[in-house]
């Protein structure tokens, strides 16, 4: 069995549980690559990494001068 099926119901279930991709893949032992293809392969539809960020910068950031 492919090691990505084998650990597919752990993987989604710490990825649900709010663990990004590269935490769930130090908890189970696992690279990356096989976390993620793990919790794709189970139809779960990725977090957009960047989501985190928005709202967070500051188009008139007061450090960054005027050209």
């Amino acid at each position: 069995m492919i090691k990505s099926k084998k650990i597919q119901e752990d993987a989604i279930s710490l990825y649900e549980g709010g663990l990004s991709i590269e935490d769930v893949s130090e908890k189970l032992g696992v690279c990356y690559r096989t976390a993620r293809t793990a919790i794709r392969g189970g139809g779960v539809i990725l977090r957009d990494p960047s989501a985190r960020l928005k709202g967070r910068t500051r188009p008139n950031n007061p450090r960054k001068k005027a050209s």
